[in-house]
């Protein structure tokens, strides 16, 4: 340990360097803290993966220094991770009241929610745990009840911006609190911790007017079926869907677990009033096309979302032909490019009309962009700057409009760096390698287990099979059966097996063969041979199995 107990340090276990499992420690007096715990998702190399999870081996091993979690909103990338840890979370949890009505919602759905403690937080409340002391101060963002924190203490006062955008989310009846931000800046911060996603983008971020206004032209011109997609938690978006519904005369259907989760969250802390009753989806075939708006999950390419099945004409009720209409009113996380042009792909196949926001203006970020950026700098007016959430691209843009703000010291992050903030400049005092955690077969495991090491290997080389059976003597009773899935498709194949079948008897005949060899260094002798002669003749070593059995 390179730090003292009177070290105020921040330590990113994740979302630096990388979209999404957003994660960040703060240190001060020997007692910690954490802002979010988020989830991001695979790409197309992560076998059989549904999620990735920050590496929480650290914070378990601070026990009793460990004080709490505060979240910033209910985004996955915020707060997804949680019920994966819950059996190892020993912590109270704080968020506004929207963020942990979902958060309960996802923990009883996991059945992880035995034993956490959930507080809810007002806007302007202060808490005292330890020697910090957090403030949250309202923002605005795409879901409700989103809040930075002004974390408190003797050596300094650092502002963790979460997510945010300058805009009066009129629909949502949320306000940017200008003049408190303001106020900071006049008061002094040390540090400000702040989002990067747009940070490449120049100007303002849209409001969601814009989108509002934008998906209302667009529907109400269609004849046929309307499917709008978009992010679930997007509670701003979806009420600007059921306004547009309601606006253009048709009835609603709701399709995803995730919608419906949220969607009844907000109802229960009051985001969403007088909510038209939506269809069955039995109903999806009864009413007239022109009559009917879907709501479904699955923006990102999702390959087990209601959007991908209904893409592949696999859904019981719903199906999109000529005619209808597919919205994406949603971004595209980079890293789902490949999946969500195959699902959208498969509607154009069905001649089903696409729609993006690069064909119309149908959706707006949650982020701010440059000009917003810039306006923040000026009222905060950190000594430290420290750009989070973004890959190195975002960080790096970040960084240097950050200095082009007249921002005296600016840190680049990268997860695992321990960064002493009270003393000026900032220094990396040590780096913790945190290791990417996934969710895999109902346990979670580290991202380089073995398990997905031989996935990797079979999938490119392919995977061979052997069946021996021997008596007790070392005797075959039968030739070995061969069988091989990915390897080749040659015609000389079956050849090929023969010949190794062959090799395998001729080493069981042969006088030397010492039947005192154990079985597992029987399986590995043959292993080596015959991965050999594939790889000779395919240039490919394949996973290997083989099953020897004594009778």
């Amino acid at each position: 340990m390179n730090w003292v107990n009177s070290d105020l340090l921040f330590l990113p276990v994740g979302g630096s360097e990388e979209i999404g499992m957003n994660a960040n420690l703060y240190h001060y007096e020997d007692k910690w803290i954490l802002v979010d715990l988020g989830i991001s998702f695979p790409d197309e190399t992560d076998l059989g993966v549904d999620v990735l999870l920050p590496d929480f081996d650290f914070i378990q091993s601070l026990g009793d220094k460990f004080l709490g979690i505060f979240l910033t909103h209910g985004h996955e990338d915020h707060i997804g991770a949680i019920p994966y840890f819950a059996d190892k979370i020993n912590c109270p949890i704080w968020g506004t009241a929207f963020t942990i009505a979902l958060l309960k919602r996802k923990l009883k759905e996991s059945n992880n929610n035995t034993k956490l403690v959930l507080n809810v937080l007002s806007i302007n409340e202060k808490l005292k745990i330890g020697d910090f002391i957090i403030k949250t101060i309202q923002t605005s963002h795409s879901i409700p009840d989103p809040v930075s924190f002004l974390i408190s203490t003797k050596e300094g006062d650092i502002f963790h911006s979460g997510d945010w955008k300058l805009e009066q989310a009129k629909n949502l009846n949320e306000n940017f609190d200008f003049d408190t931000y303001r106020s900071l800046g006049n008061n002094g911060v040390l540090a400000m911790v702040c989002d990067s996603t747009n940070s490449l983008v120049n100007g303002k971020t849209p409001s969601e007017d814009f989108a509002y206004e934008g998906l209302y032209r667009v529907v109400k011109e269609k004849q046929g079926a309307v499917l709008i997609t978009c992010f679930s938690s997007n509670i701003s978006r979806i009420k600007s869907i059921l306004d547009i519904a309601l606006k253009t005369d048709r009835s609603i259907l709701v399709i995803g677990r995730s919608l419906l989760r949220a969607i009844d969250a907000a109802k229960e802390v009051g985001y969403l009033k007088n909510v038209p009753e939506f269809l069955n989806l039995k109903d999806f075939n009864v009413i007239s096309r022109s009559n009917v708006l879907v709501i479904a999950t699955g923006s990102q390419g999702e390959p087990n979302s209601a959007l991908s099945r209904i893409s592949r004409n696999a859904d019981k009720y719903v199906n999109l032909i000529k005619g209808d209409t597919i919205i994406f009113s949603s971004r595209k996380i980079p890293g789902n490019e490949n999946a969500i042009s195959k699902v959208q792909n498969r509607f154009l196949d069905n001649s089903v009309e696409l729609i993006t926001d690069e064909d119309a203006d149908i959706h707006v970020s949650g982020h701010p962009s440059r000009d917003e950026l810039i306006e923040m700098y000026s009222f905060i007016k950190p000594k430290i700057s420290i750009p989070v959430h973004g890959t190195r691209e975002h960080i790096e843009a970040h960084a240097k409009l950050a200095n082009d703000c007249q921002v005296p010291d600016v840190i680049k992050p990268k997860n695992g760096d321990i960064i002493k903030l009270n003393s000026l400049p900032p220094t990396v005092l040590d780096k913790r390698k945190f290791i990417t955690n996934v969710f895999d077969g109902g346990e979670v495991v580290s991202v380089d287990n073995e398990r997905f090491v031989s996935r990797r290997h079979a999938l490119w080389n392919g995977f061979v099979h052997i069946s021996i059976v021997i008596d007790m003597d070392g005797y075959l009773l039968s030739p070995p059966q061969i069988t091989q899935t990915g390897v080749s498709d040659r015609n000389n194949m079956e050849d090929f097996l023969l010949d190794c079948s062959l090799k395998i008897e001729n080493f069981f005949s042969n006088d030397n063969f010492n039947n005192k060899d154990s079985d597992e260094q029987i399986c590995d002798l043959i292993k080596r041979n015959i991965r050999k002669d594939f790889k000779a003749l395919f240039q490919k070593r394949p996973s290997m199995n083989v099953h020897l059995v004594r009778v």
